[in-house]
């Protein structure tokens, strides 16, 4: 059987639960496809394509939970979109290290923005674009942050363990809950002032 880009991707995605970003290799993920690495080389030059590749497998796969019911509305489907890319790269060690600055390989997996019937009604395209990518930008900040705090799910780094971290510390999905609303809301009035 031939050897595909998404056996490789599928691989270091496996991988990265054991290991974590910084012990994953092209030659770990050989060794565990039974090849030598230079086989992996012929499909991609560099650790970089790999992560790209990874990064559009987790999008590829989370696309169902993406989907948006047709019930929301735009900003609830907005909301609903960075709360599935939270959970999509938290469900792999370090994946919001993964996720953050690769280039998903698919464009047909990003589908229309959720913001399509106010683009139609005369909303700036590229202002509507700006505004989903700074929501974007934080649901992938704080995602990092959250995996340097707890590197698997509920296991806390215990350089983290003080009282006064604490609080902040307590329950993460409601601080991002939080920081979410902030955003979202700055995005809207900053959409509406123009």
């Amino acid at each position: 059987m031939a050897l595909t880009r998404q056996d490789i991707a599928r691989s270091g995605l496996r991988l990265l639960n054991e290991v974590g970003l910084n012990g994953l290799t092209l030659r770990l993920i050989a060794a565990d496809l039974g090849v030598k690495a230079p086989a992996l080389y012929w499909h991609m030059k560099n650790k970089q394509e790999l992560l790209d590749e990874m990064a559009t497998q987790m999008y590829a796969d989370s696309a169902e939970d993406r989907r948006p019911p047709d019930s929301l509305g735009e900003w609830e489907a907005v909301a609903h979109g960075a709360r599935t890319l939270r959970r999509m790269m938290l469900s792999y060690r370090d994946g919001g290290k993964v996720f953050a600055g690769t280039y998903i390989g698919d464009i047909g997996l990003v589908g229309r923005s959720p913001l399509w019937r106010s683009i139609e009604a005369g909303l700036d395209e590229r202002r509507a674009g700006q505004a989903l990518f700074t929501v974007y930008s934080y649901v992938v900040g704080f995602t990092i942050e959250e995996q340097a705090v707890y590197p698997k799910p509920g296991e806390l780094d215990e350089r983290y363990r003080s009282e006064a971290a604490g609080d902040l510390l307590a329950d993460v999905g409601e601080r991002f809950e939080d920081g979410l609303s902030m955003v979202l809301s700055g995005a809207r009035q900053w959409l509406e002032a123009k």
